[in-house]
């Protein structure tokens, strides 16, 4: 995965996409249970580890400090600012996020005092931190410590002639599979001397003034370009030993993944784990490519299954150590106009970030970042609308837009609290990709159908105790009966159950209305008769027959000119939609890179190229997804290949 490289000066947005190769991976809501959130004391505070984070990007402390309640009462921990300190008031001080003025500004600073024009001063943050505590929502601050402003004559003069020098004097190779380049160099800004023992003492002390201020808790932007204390003795430093015990509770590192081999050995990604939580930029691309793959418009190869959407790409760190998003500032605002979820992110609907959040905060294994969007923005699928539809209102300091406040976020949010502590179980139902189903031990279940046409009936083995459950998000009824749980979720819905007052009874439907149904349908629908949801047990058996050819014969010579088809498989008579796709498995390891599949006719297609002689056996999938009557059907077919 590739992330584009931050706060460029205007000069460079040109150059953002060459900083991407060096950075590396980078109201109201329906809840008849939720009590509006009311003060509490500082010892009723939440711990941050393992909760939820509201980004409030450009939001000035005035702005979050009004919207405490409601972030409070949307199930959020904290609540993470941009920088606070001194920073470049580029543009004559305009106040844009892209215009007249820059969001980007934030992350140059020019000092290492509290406040600055864009998003309040040191007494309105005290009072955001004091009327956060109030209501138990802790407070994380972004911190630049790695670079200051190209516009190294508006630095403090207090940091610009620090004893020991402010900046790296790198002339060495500039590439990210170098961790000497990764750590004394970064694309853009000046990078700062963090050997110098009193550069490190200046951070420490802001540090523990922003703590002393209110805050909780630190995000270390661009922290995989500071080193560590075991590097190479060259360049090694006890920054981080220094810096981090300042007093707060939780700190995290912007450590954005490589995607080589050589990156991930320069990047050090659990190293940096042992000593701080750091950033899930690989689980973030996975989980947009996710999302684009399923809407249908598709970024590449077939979207992840609940097995791949498991693996949280962790290179080693633990998974309480991570810090997990769908996007970030970077993605958003960073991506340009390209429509590829490794660099941007703004091309994705809020309804497609919404089942992103309920997939990370359904399984509830790290801490999760929600980021707040502009204002009034809006996605586009056309690169021509970008600047016009991604900023909004395009004011820094606004509150953002109101998806972290909408029904579905806020209860897969309570869904989070509630199931802390219980074991999850990802799957897909019925196979299908879109179809994702979380189980939280006995105790709840999400479901997250991504596809845009199919419907997901839910018909799974459970340990929820028997009775009806009524969908906190929709409000659709599951039942759980004689060990089995059964529902339906509509196309792009989602739908949460857990026992609590008025989502819950313990009794059941009689033989004659056991159908779910929408519990906010028309009164005028109430005496039309109940059917069944469909179930894999009423179903009949599909009727597909499925036949595969004797070994087929290549000529190596053939396929040194030209792409050679061959159809090894013969579907008849599916009832439903049919999808053939290749496995990773035995001897198809070797043509498995060279081989296309068609979906829908299994028919193989074997790229040009040079190829060893011999027999080569491919296993395919066969998926047929069946429908009201006919139940779904799945089996692996292996076919020959024999190359002469």
């Amino acid at each position: 995965m590739k992330t584009l490289s931050t706060r460029l000066l205007p000069v460079l947005l040109s150059v953002m996409l060459l900083a991407t190769v060096f950075t590396g991976f980078s109201v109201s809501y329906g809840a008849a249970d939720s009590a509006p959130v009311t003060a509490t004391s500082d010892e009723a505070k939440s711990s941050i580890e393992g909760g939820l984070i509201l980004h409030c990007w450009c939001w000035s402390f005035n702005n979050i400090k009004a919207n405490i309640p409601r972030i409070a009462e949307a199930g959020y921990d904290a609540v993470q600012t941009s920088p606070i300190n001194a920073v470049n008031k580029g543009d004559n001080g305009g106040m844009e996020l892209y215009g007249n003025g820059k969001w980007y500004y934030h992350y140059q600073p020019t000092g290492l005092t509290i406040g600055n024009y864009q998003l309040g001063t040191e007494e309105e943050f005290k009072a955001m931190c004091e009327e956060a505590h109030k209501y138990g929502v802790k407070v994380i601050v972004d911190v630049v410590a790695n670079h200051t402003s190209g516009a190294k004559e508006k630095v403090d003069p207090a940091l610009r002639y620090i004893d020991g020098g402010l900046y790296h004097d790198y002339d060495g190779s500039k590439t990210p599979d170098d961790r000497k380049s990764v750590t004394q160099w970064y694309d853009g800004l000046p990078d700062t001397n963090t050997q110098n023992p009193k550069y490190q003492q200046a951070i420490l002390s802001y540090l523990k003034k922003v703590v002393a201020a209110g805050a909780d808790g630190f995000r270390y932007d661009t922290a995989k370009h500071i080193e560590l204390p075991d590097d190479d003795e060259a360049f090694a430093s006890d920054f981080w030993p220094t810096v981090l015990p300042n007093g707060a509770e939780f700190q995290y590192g912007e450590v954005l993944q490589g995607s080589t081999s050589a990156q991930k050995i320069s990047t050090r990604y659990d190293d940096y784990a042992k000593i701080m939580h750091v950033t899930a930029s690989s689980y973030g691309y996975k989980i947009r490519k996710y999302l684009d793959d399923i809407s249908g418009r598709k970024s590449g190869a077939v979207a992840s299954s609940a097995t791949a959407l498991n693996n949280l790409s962790n290179d080693g760190a633990e998974s309480n150590r991570m810090v997990t998003w769908v996007e970030t500032h970077d993605t958003y605002a960073n991506g340009n106009t390209v429509f590829d979820p490794g660099v941007s992110s703004y091309w994705l609907t809020n309804a497609q970030v919404r089942r992103g959040w309920a997939i990370i905060t359904a399984t509830g294994e790290t801490t999760s970042l929600f980021f707040s969007r502009p204002e009034g923005s809006s996605p586009s699928t056309s690169s021509s609308r970008y600047y016009s539809t991604i900023w909004g209102t395009n004011k820094i300091g606004n509150a953002g837009d109101e998806n972290y406040f909408d029904p579905e976020v806020v209860e897969f949010n309570k869904f989070h609290n509630q199931m802390k502590g219980e074991a999850y179980e990802m799957t897909n139902i019925e196979r299908h990709k879109g179809f994702v189903c979380i189980t939280r031990g006995s105790k709840g279940a999400a479901f997250i159908n991504s596809s845009p046409q199919d419907t997901m009936n839910v018909n799974i083995d459970t340990t929820l105790p028997e009775g009806t459950y009524t969908d906190h998000v929709n409000g659709v009824k599951f039942i759980s009966k004689g060990g089995k749980l059964t529902g339906s979720v509509e196309p792009e819905k989602t739908a949460c159950i857990y026992d609590s007052e008025g989502y819950y009874t313990s009794e059941l439907p009689t033989e004659a209305t056991t159908a779910p149904t929408e519990a906010t349908q028309p009164a005028t629908q109430a005496t039309q008769p109940a059917t069944k949801a469909p179930s894999k047990l009423l179903l009949k058996k599909n009727p597909v027959k499925i036949t595969t050819a004797k070994t087929k014969t290549v000529k190596a010579k053939t396929l040194k000119k030209k792409k050679v088809t061959v159809k090894l498989v013969t579907i008849k008579n599916a009832k439903g939609k049919v999808k053939v796709t290749k496995v990773k498995s035995g001897t198809a390891k070797k043509l498995y890179g060279k081989i296309k599949v068609a979906s829908k006719t299994g028919k193989i297609t074997i790229n040009k190229g040079k190829y060893k002689k011999g027999t080569y056996k491919i296993k395919l999938l066969i998926d047929v997804k069946g429908n009201s009557t006919y139940e779904p059907m799945a089996t692996y077919k292996t076919v020959k290949v024999k190359i002469k």
